[in-house]
């Protein structure tokens, strides 16, 4: 498994990102979105597709203008106007994209396999002849044929390309045939100059583990984007992968998750897409506990419950009081108000809490909690 510091973190928020249905960002949106992914440490931002011309190529120009230190991609068709779109624009990293399983080529080129290689040859030959650095994409890599995956990369790495990209393009892998697939390609011994990426969607919830399992497995780099936000059920989310391989497996990678937590707020307020309150690493109540066994062990010791820090990635703990709670969070929440009291009064307010609790079906709040504790200990 390689180091994630020296994974190549490829986001593509701006591309696959705004292709979820429904969503549009506007030109200076994109830009900044495209700032805020700079600081956040990504080394690649996919900021779009050139040929779509308009506004979308004028704010793929820009970025690429704007003096960043990630490398500033244009995603494209492997079909002659869209590179020179990508040129015109004046993008010096391109990625092309080729489908290469035989449903898509049978059912949406209606080609054949030659067509794809010959075809792919002579766009990289322009991409070579105009001296641009560029990727190779296998467009449903995940339903082709392993032996078509690597005639492709062997093209790919032939011709100069400098990264492969193996993509889950419905999302049908899982984690231990992403790992297989992936040592594969790495193992047979074939590709020593040309690296590989893994992008992944979420159609049945396991991009991100597939995307862990593609590193261990040897992959040079991570595409994804912030949120996981792409077309249907989404893309691997960026922060995730990251989380797991900085908190998990300790490898301190440079990535801002304060940064990248506010960009995931901003675009959830500008999409209308709110970020769903137990969503891993960015959700609002992830590190909220109310259940009794469970508040107790965080009183005790929060690793008991927490698989890392909350302040890790700018969020808050909170111990709820409610129906699912115990005494000792009882006198934590009161002793914080500075209240004192003994194990047999806890037991009395909690019997209340639990009643109040289940009538009005929430937790409640401190207020309704020192009300509770006036009313029977006070009064």
């Amino acid at each position: 498994m390689n180091n994630m510091n020296d994974i190549i973190i490829n986001d593509t928020t701006l591309r696959d990102g705004e292709q979820t249905a429904g969503i549009v960002f506007s030109p200076a949106e994109k830009i900044y979105i495209a700032k805020i992914l700079d600081k956040i440490g990504v080394d690649e931002i996919e900021a779009g597709i050139p040929v779509m011309g308009g506004d979308e190529k004028d704010a793929i120009k820009k970025i690429n203008e704007s003096g960043l230190k990630a490398k500033i991609f244009g995603w494209n068709r492997a079909k002659p106007d869209d590179i020179y779109a990508s040129l015109d624009a004046g993008l010096k990293f391109i990625h092309v994209s080729v489908p290469i399983s035989k449903i898509h080529i049978e059912y949406k080129l209606k080609k054949d396999f030659g067509h794809v290689k010959s075809n792919l040859i002579s766009i990289l030959k322009i991409l070579n002849r105009e001296g641009v650095k560029y990727s190779v994409g296998g467009e449903d890599s995940s339903r082709a044929d392993m032996p078509s995956v690597i005639e492709i990369i062997e093209i790919a790495q032939g011709e100069g390309a400098y990264k492969f990209r193996y993509t889950d393009t419905v999302g049908v892998l899982n984690p231990l045939k992403t790992y297989e697939n992936i040592k594969i390609i790495k193992d047979c011994g074939k590709f020593k100059n040309i690296m590989l990426e893994i992008h992944t969607h979420n159609d049945f919830g396991m991009a991100s583990a597939n995307s862990v399992a593609a590193i261990t497995a040897g992959a040079d780099s991570l595409s994804g984007s912030i949120s996981g936000i792409g077309e249907r059920a989404g893309n691997c989310a960026l922060e995730e992968v990251i989380a797991y391989f900085n908190f998990i497996e300790n490898q301190n990678i440079k990535f801002d998750f304060f940064k990248a937590k506010k960009l995931a707020k901003y675009i959830a307020k500008i999409t209308g897409r709110r970020i769903p309150e137990s969503k891993p690493v960015f959700g609002k109540n992830i590190f909220y506990h109310e259940a009794g066994i469970h508040t107790d062990g965080i009183i005790k010791n929060p690793v008991n419950y927490e698989a890392y820090l909350p302040e890790s990635v700018g969020a808050k703990r909170k111990l709820l009081i409610g129906k699912h709670g115990g005494s000792s969070a009882i006198k934590h929440k009161l002793n914080k108000m500075g209240v004192q009291i003994t194990d047999e009064d806890a037991l009395k307010i909690l019997s209340a809490v639990k009643a109040k609790s289940g009538k009005l079906r929430r937790c409640l709040t401190d207020k309704e909690l020192l009300s509770i504790y006036k009313t029977l200990l006070t009064t």
